[in-house]
């Protein structure tokens, strides 16, 4: 979420901006998604991290990986499934998501849950500006997600929003 600082005029090189950093409350146990089973629904207190970027070594290569995280707070069991959503560049502004990968489950789960049959048959998602939906999921009391195992060269886990409450 970009905002403008009218009352800077020396320094006009620097920007300032806002990053949604999610704080794990004390004591609370981590699960991903692959520790669930193919179907299972998951029901908590969702929250969606900023796109954040990082570096790191890869076999001698420097490798940066574009993500932001989704996390499923279940309060009562003191539980929390932190769910990692990469992304081809950094920033909100995405294009061209294409069917399969974890970001098209949430996108357009997220767009049936809104208008169902509004996916269709589209295989693509053109364009897409992330601080909608982080804004969208911050504000909701409840989400429950269903767990999605997928294969092809490897296995990885995905997910579709199910449900929401505000």
């Amino acid at each position: 979420m970009s905002f403008e600082n009218t009352k800077q005029t020396i320094f006009t090189g620097t920007e300032l901006d806002y990053e949604e950093i999610v704080e794990i409350p004390e004591g609370y146990e981590k699960a991903e998604l692959k520790d669930f089973e193919d179907g299972t629904l998951l029901r908590g207190r969702p929250q969606m991290s900023s796109v954040t970027s990082y570096t790191f070594d890869y076999d001698g290569e420097e490798k940066t990986v574009n993500r932001f995280k989704l996390f499923i707070f279940q309060d009562e069991d003191q539980l929390y499934i932190e769910i990692n959503v990469n992304l081809k560049n950094d920033g909100d502004d995405h294009k061209d998501i294409r069917k399969g990968s974890v970001l098209f489950d949430f996108i357009t789960s997220i767009l049936e849950l809104e208008n169902a049959g509004s996916v269709g048959k589209s295989n693509i998602v053109r364009n897409v500006n992330l601080a909608e939906y982080r804004e969208f999921v911050n504000r909701l009391s409840e989400m429950t997600i269903q767990v999605k195992e997928k294969s092809g060269t490897y296995v990885y886990y995905s997910f579709i929003v199910k449900d929401v409450q505000v």
